[in-house]
C-alpha cells in the first residue's frame, strides 16, 4: 500500500442502504472529508445510468470524479464517456432467445434504458422496486448497444447452461438465482485500472470499498480492498480487511481506524 490518492466504492450495501434507501450520514460525512482531504472520489456499480436516477439528492449532486456504470462496461468522467464495453449483439440475441424459451425474466441495459426483454411475473418488478425504486420498462431488443445483463433462472441446469452459453461473456453468479453478464474482458476491476492509468495513479495508491461478487475484481486490484461486514463470502474473502456492517458506520470506521480520513 502507497499513498493513498484515490478512493473506489460500490454503491449498494457499500455507499446506500436499502434498509432507508439513503446513505448513513457517517458514510456522507466520509465522502465530504476524502473531498477535503485531496482524495479522487469514485463509485464503481453494476446499476446502469437509469437505475440511479431515484439515488438520493446528496449521491447524485456528489462531485464523483469517475462514474463506473453497468460492472464496469461504462466510464463517465466529466459527463464524457471515455471508455464502454458493450456485449456482442448476436450474444444479447441468444441469451434473450434462450430465456423466452426457458421462460426465464431477462434484463438489459443501454445507456439511457433499463429493460425487460419481455413482461414477465410481478414479483420480478417487485425486486427491482425494492432494489431501485424504478422499474425496468418492457422492450424488445432492437440492436442497441448493450452494457449489462441480468438473468434470473429458477432451476440449476438452467444456471449451467447459461453459462456454457455464454461462456464468451464475463459472469458473476451473484447467487443460486442471479447471473449478471457483461463483456468478456470487463469488471470493476478493469473499469478501475483503466481510470487509474488515465489519471496516472499506481493502483497501489487506491482503496476500493465493496460486498459483493461483482467487487472481487476491484477489491483485488486495489492495494487496499476493503469488504463490507454485511458483505458476501466471496468479496470477504478477496479483501484485506472486513469493516463492520453498513448500518453500523462501517465504512466510516475502518476510514477513520486507517487515518483515511
Amino acid at each position: 500500500m502507497g499513498q493513498i490518492k484515490a478512493l473506489f466504492f460500490d454503491v449498494d450495501s457499500t455507499l446506500y442502504t436499502h434498509r432507508v434507501h439513503d446513505l448513513p450520514a457517517s458514510t456522507k460525512d466520509l465522502l465530504i472529508k476524502a473531498k477535503k482531504k485531496g482524495y479522487k472520489v469514485g463509485f464503481a456499480t453494476s446499476r446502469c445510468r437509469y437505475e440511479t436516477k431515484h439515488l438520493p439528492s446528496f449521491f447524485r449532486e456528489y462531485p464523483f470524479d469517475v462514474k463506473i456504470y453497468d460492472g464496469g462496461s461504462l466510464i463517465i468522467e466529466d459527463d464524457k464517456i471515455v471508455q464502454k464495453f458493450g456485449i456482442d449483439s448476436p450474444a444479447v440475441e441468444k441469451l434473450i432467445a434462450y430465456c423466452h424459451k426457458e421462460k426465464i425474466p431477462v434484463r438489459y441495459s443501454t445507456y439511457d434504458k433499463d429493460c425487460l426483454a419481455e413482461s414477465c411475473d410481478a414479483s420480478v418488478f417487485d425486486k427491482f422496486f425494492k432494489l431501485y425504486l424504478n422499474y425496468p420498462l418492457v422492450k424488445a431488443y432492437e440492436q442497441e448497444e448493450v452494457f449489462n445483463m441480468l438473468a434470473y433462472p429458477d432451476k440449476v441446469y438452467q444456471v449451467e447452461q447459461l453459462k456454457q452459453l455464454m461462456q464468451d461473456c464475463y459472469i458473476v453468479e451473484h447467487s443460486a438465482n442471479v447471473l449478471e453478464f457483461t463483456a468478456k474482458a470487463c469488471d470493476k476491476g478493469t473499469a478501475v485500472a483503466y481510470i487509474c492509468e488515465k489519471w496516472g495513479i499506481s493502483l497501489d495508491d487506491i482503496v476500493c470499498f465493496g460486498d459483493g461478487a461483482n467487487d472481487v475484481g476491484m477489491l483485488t486490484e486495489a492495494g487496499l480492498g476493503i469488504a463490507m461486514g454485511n458483505g458476501n463470502e466471496k468479496a470477504k474473502q478477496a479483501a484485506d480487511r472486513v469493516c463492520a456492517h453498513i448500518d453500523e458506520d462501517g465504512l466510516y470506521n475502518i476510514c477513520e481506524e486507517l487515518k483515511i480520513i
